[in-house]
């Protein structure tokens, strides 16, 4: 179950480096306009020599807009009504989304409520999950039961989805981060998550380039990312 003393924020899950290389190439071959960023930057530079570092940070990690349909699976429960209340909410993203979760054998989503070192709430992003070992979590809520209030599954189910989807946080727009009183965030984050000044600045300071933004052009502070 999880802490009452330490309050759950997402944090997605980043593969370690060994797999970056090839999350990078699977990305690619999923979608290519996962190249994207990549491209404009060879553009401007064809003979820039990319680390796996860098391509790891320059590759997205969407699925292909022609839709999917995810398989998905529970490691630590059986309880058939928690699992539909979780996939209910996944599928709330079937109203703006070519997408479906569905309960299966051989689970691309691999869903666990563990705490601990790998507890918390957290995804693995967009087509990353392909890298996971098949017997760990790819998505990790924690201590969700069925006692677990509705807002909390609205909130944090489908924001967690949105990551499996490939989605980074909404608040990580210039325009959003240009709000943050930058030492205040960074105080306030290594104090409740223990996070290290570095992290706090990548985890919540650092935006996302105008330029690999796919959906709206203007910041939602509403929205469930």
């Amino acid at each position: 179950m999880s802490n009452p003393s330490k309050a759950l924020v997402c944090i997605p899950k980043r593969l370690p480096q060994t797999l970056w290389k090839q999350a990078h190439e699977r990305a690619f071959q999923i979608e290519p306009k996962n190249h994207a960023q990549l491209n404009r930057m060879l553009s401007a530079d064809p003979k820039l020599n990319l680390s796996p570092a860098h391509l790891a940070v320059v590759t997205g990690r969407t699925w292909p807009k022609s839709g999917k349909i995810f398989r998905v699976g529970f490691l630590d429960t059986q309880d058939a009504a928690l699992k539909a209340r979780i996939l209910s909410h996944m599928n709330a993203w079937r109203k703006t989304a070519n997408v479906r979760f569905v309960e299966a054998s051989d689970p691309e989503v691999r869903i666990a409520r563990v705490d601990g070192k790998d507890g918390g709430y957290w995804s693995y992003l967009g087509t990353e999950i392909l890298e996971i070992d098949k017997q760990a979590q790819t998505m990790n809520l924690e201590g969700f039961t069925m006692a677990t209030e509705d807002s909390e599954f609205h909130r944090v189910v489908r924001h967690e989805t949105g990551h499996t989807l490939g989605f980074p946080h909404e608040h990580m727009r210039r325009e959003l981060v240009n709000r943050i009183d930058r030492e205040k965030a960074i105080t306030a984050f290594m104090a409740s998550q223990h996070w290290t000044r570095d992290e706090v600045i990548a985890q919540v300071l650092t935006p996302i380039e105008e330029a690999d933004i796919q959906g709206t052009s203007f910041s939602d502070e509403d929205s469930i990312m």
